[in-house]
């Protein structure tokens, strides 16, 4: 009969230096953008005209207080939420990459 082999206990993972703790941190927040950087959004294979879907998930009070916006307004639901998150994403991305 085959015997198994044992390997050895393997030690606990060593730890990382402090220093190496202080650098990650001291690198929290920064902007890691170049000056010639190119954005997803400005790659020259993105179309102004496609448009793509993202499923929301919110619960169901607020979808039906969404409901009835778009039943008495001019909005449709998805135009009311596109209208006010545009604005949102601009400022974000301002932001992102002063």
């Amino acid at each position: 009969m085959a015997t198994k082999k044992k390997t050895p206990l393997r030690s606990t993972p060593k730890t990382r230096k402090d220093r190496d703790l202080d650098k990650f941190a001291a690198g929290a927040g920064r902007k890691k953008a170049k000056a010639d950087e190119i954005y997803p959004w400005e790659e020259p294979h993105v179309r102004e005209d496609v448009k793509k879907t993202l499923p929301l998930r919110i619960d169901e009070p607020l979808y039906l207080k969404l409901k009835f916006i778009a039943k008495r307004t001019p909005y449709s639901m998805n135009s009311f939420i596109l209208d006010r998150v545009i604005d949102e994403i601009e400022e974000e991305i301002a932001r992102l990459t002063e």
